[in-house]
């Protein structure tokens, strides 16, 4: 399976409370980490693991972090070629996680708004033999429409993480093989919580399938004609910090290869196993171990 993963790359800064701060609250972290992240990484990193062929186009600074982030990359599998190095600070992300895995995340965005349409146009060939092209919007919106349109000329299906969800063109819609927001994210595009009517809502703009993540309780999925609700997995979480990354690589990986059930249940477990560790790619599955899971459920 060849993916192009077209995204943010960052380093995440983060502490485990044992609540979260509220507004004007000073609280003591137990616990620090720093680990490589970016929600476009992430998803790359997962893919790889799981067994993909992965090309990841982004940009990080010319300073430490970004040359660690690279190596990061490279230690996945996953080639520097598409990496631009860019002459500012490299993305960041600060997270705080609570006792029960919740959290909450400020980025900044950094070189990954260095990320433009000249650099990814160096990358046609990849994007014309790929099986999908997975975008997010932690770089520039222009950036993400433009690389959808160019992945619907080249005839290559998308799947799209509107995350962090903000208005997308009309007319990107229709180039849309698989739009996957969380239920804020849906609320926020289509300005409903009721989670059918939002993604019938999308639907009717032109996407052809719509994936709705709910964390622990699964996923939604329709294409205007079936829908199908995926349960997803019990397991005591930790930090859910990489789980809809994951959860994203996973469907990425198994559409087109097997049914929609069966790719959903694959991604949830993905994103089940995922949460049961710290860090965000610190804690994405292998092929195996998400396989061994699936193993020990269906005992």
């Amino acid at each position: 399976m060849k993916a192009v993963v077209i995204g943010s790359i960052n380093m995440d800064f983060n502490s485990t409370v044992d609540h979260l701060p509220v507004k004007g609250e000073t609280i003591t972290a137990g616990r620090f980490k720093e680990s490589p992240g970016g929600k476009g990484a992430n998803q790359a990193v997962a893919l790889s693991r799981l067994g993909g062929d992965v090309t990841m186009i982004g940009v990080v600074g010319g300073d430490g972090t970004g040359k660690s982030l690279i190596e990061v990359l490279k230690d996945a599998g996953i080639p520097d070629g598409g990496i631009k190095v860019a002459d500012t600070a490299t993305g960041s992300a600060f997270i705080t996680v609570d006792k029960q895995g919740s959290n909450t995340i400020v980025v900044y965005p950094g070189a990954n708004y260095q990320l433009d349409m000249d650099w990814v146009e160096g990358f046609k060939d990849e994007i014309a033999v790929a099986d999908y092209v997975v975008a997010q919007m932690e770089v520039p919106t222009q950036t993400v429409e433009e690389s959808i349109k160019l992945a619907h000329e080249l005839g290559t299906r998308v799947i799209l993480n509107p995350a962090p969800a903000r208005p997308i063109a009309e007319g990107i819609y229709p180039m849309t093989d698989v739009i996957a927001p969380n239920e804020t994210e849906l609320k926020i595009l289509t300005g409903t919580e009721d989670i059918r009517k939002g993604a019938g809502l999308l639907i009717a703009k032109g996407v052809k399938s719509v994936v709705v993540t709910l964390g622990s309780q699964g996923c939604y999925y329709t294409d205007g004609k079936e829908e199908i609700t995926a349960k997803g997995f019990k397991v005591d979480a930790v930090d859910s910090t990489a789980a809809g990354d994951a959860f994203i690589a996973g469907l990425a990986f198994k559409l087109g290869i097997c049914g929609v059930r069966e790719a959903l249940e694959f991604a949830n477990a993905v994103g089940a196993v995922t949460v049961t560790k710290p860090g965000a790619q610190d804690s994405i599955p292998t092929y195996k171990e998400v396989q061994e899971f699936l193993r020990r459920r269906k005992k």
